[in-house]
């Protein structure tokens, strides 16, 4: 299989692929496109498989266009970060009061 075929074949894919970085922890796991999916489900399942607690997380994504990270923080911005994952969806997990500029460079 071409290399084309192999690329286009992941953007068309039922599932989303996620990697979530905390410090130096990193998590893949994935979601299926077709199931609805909310803010309050997946910051319930990024503290289960990160073993953290809700009230010190802050969640934001890299957008992959520009490279800039953005927060995810409601179910519109959760809606926009799963629509920009093709097909991949790097998602940053900080504790609140860490500074976000010096993730961005680590990433």
């Amino acid at each position: 299989m071409s290399k084309n075929k192999i690329a286009s074949s992941k953007l068309e894919s039922d599932h989303i692929e996620i990697k979530s970085k905390f410090d130096a922890e990193f998590r893949r796991w994935s979601l299926k496109r077709s199931e609805q999916h909310n803010f309050e489900a997946f910051q319930s399942l990024i503290e289960r498989l990160h073993k953290l607690d809700r009230s010190q997380l802050l969640v934001s994504y890299i957008d992959p266009r520009d490279n800039d990270l953005l927060p995810i923080n409601n179910d519109d911005n959760f809606g926009r970060a799963l629509t920009t994952a093709r097909p991949l969806l790097r998602v940053i997990i900080q504790r609140k009061g860490k500074c976000v500029w010096v993730l961005h460079f680590i990433w």
